[in-house]
């Protein structure tokens, strides 16, 4: 139990540092923007659709399309995403997890996949 808490705060610290210091946010959420016609852009459309793949069960699928979009445009919105896609992902129970072949160490490993990406070195 210890373990998987530490773990849990481990990811939240990490998480929490690229949305502070990179985007200047006090959440992990993704922004999604609309057009003036108010339709959402195309990565806002991801976003939601990653999460209801997350509340599906369909984890695994979920990060493989997340690391598509990042393979596709390494851009800091899909970087955007990816905290939001963790972090999200960080906030169900581990039997959640398990029950859908995916563990806290994935979602842990996940964070620091993005990270070694996109080149940012966490202070902790």
């Amino acid at each position: 139990m210890f373990q998987n808490d530490y773990i849990i705060k481990n990811i939240q610290m990490m998480a929490q540092f690229i949305a502070s210091v990179i985007f200047k946010k006090k959440t992990t959420d993704y922004t999604i923007r609309r057009d003036a016609d108010g339709n959402i852009d195309g990565l806002g459309d991801l976003c939601l659709q990653l999460h209801k793949m997350v509340d599906a069960g369909e984890i695994c699928k979920a990060e493989d399309l997340l690391f598509q979009a990042i393979d596709k445009e390494q851009s800091t919105d899909c970087l955007e995403l990816a905290v939001d896609f963790y972090g999200y992902l960080n906030t169900f129970e581990d039997k959640f997890l398990n029950d859908n072949d995916f563990s806290r160490e994935e979602v842990a490993q996940g964070i620091e996949d993005i990270q070694r990406i996109y080149g940012i070195v966490n202070p902790t």
